[in-house]
């Protein structure tokens, strides 16, 4: 597979990978280095090599907070999941490290520099390094078939299948959707700040009770016998009614609603709320032509 060169390596550590084979998770048993850095372009790779060829097999682009890199409870040996959060991707590595001592602090320095922010990719890094210690070849050899012989036991072999995500093959649109989602500026929309719950304020809406017939319009959606201007005021103030203010905010701001129920023109929403009201005010006036041009063409039949 195509794999990146590293500008700038901040960490390394000696772990094998594990593959599937058919409903089990079994450890390759070759010398392998877990590097992780960052690329020419300016983002962060997680990459595996086959140490004993100095051969990049696989290789993640990891945004901030999308990964975590933690052990295996299910299992008794030195074996680590590294996990997405933005999809289903799961990788297994166990450790060639002589002494499980420096695990935890190996864990914990993946875990910074993955979720170590873009901007901040270029500073202090060597301060995260993990020195990789000398090892004879003879003790590797022997050293590391015995411990992938005992590493899946039948626990892990039930409790992990399919857990396991292969790296190889072509980068898939999904990967490069992801890529473009992170590495985008957006320019903030200054109506985007704006909710439900300000346009919407006590001290703003009570004027317009007051003086607005308000409550005919409003009289079917209210309680029996709460339907006074003093009524509609205390529910605009209610917590409950607020809380449903910031819930629709965020549908409306993540788009999970059918405008067609509104009769709101797509084209006119921009994800914000002010876009929303916009569309749904443009939406009306719209009706309210055609529905006083309607009764004029009747009137002049009827003449």
């Amino acid at each position: 597979m195509e794999t990146a060169n590293l500008q700038d390596v901040m960490l390394e550590f000696r772990a094998g990978k594990m593959l599937l084979d058919g409903t089990r998770v079994v450890p390759d048993t070759r010398k392998g280095l877990v590097r992780i850095g960052r690329g020419e372009e300016g983002l962060l790779h997680f990459q595996w090599l086959d140490r004993s060829q100095n051969i990049v097999e696989d290789d993640q682009i990891v945004f901030p907070d999308e990964a975590l890199f933690e052990k295996v409870i299910q299992s008794s040996g030195r074996v680590y999941i590294l996990k997405f959060t933005s999809d289903n991707r799961k990788f297994f590595f166990w450790m060639q490290e002589p002494s499980a001592e420096g695990d935890l602090e190996i864990c914990n320095s993946v875990n910074t520099c993955l979720n170590r922010p873009l901007d901040m990719m270029g500073d202090d890094e060597a301060e995260g390094s993990v020195p990789v210690p000398e090892m004879s070849e003879e003790a590797t050899e022997d050293d590391l078939s015995s411990r992938a012989g005992n590493l899946v036991d039948q626990s892990m072999a039930t409790d992990l299948t399919g857990e396991v995500t292969s790296s190889a093959g072509p980068v898939q649109l999904e990967d490069l959707q992801r890529i473009l989602r992170n590495i985008q500026t957006p320019v903030e929309d200054p109506d985007a700040r704006i909710g439900l719950g300000d346009i919407l304020k006590p001290d703003l809406v009570s004027p317009l009770i007051e003086t607005l017939p308000v409550e005919q319009t409003l009289a079917s959606y209210l309680p029996e016998g709460s339907q006074s201007r003093a009524d509609i005021i205390e529910l605009f103030q209610s917590p409950p009614f607020r809380q449903q203010l910031d819930t629709f905010t965020h549908v409306l701001r993540t788009g999970q609603i059918d405008l067609s129920q509104f009769g709101v023109d797509p084209t006119k929403y921009r994800f914000t709320v002010v876009s929303f009201l916009e569309a749904l005010e443009d939406s009306v006036a719209k009706a309210s032509e055609a529905e006083t041009s309607s009764m004029q063409k009747d009137a002049m039949d009827e003449s």
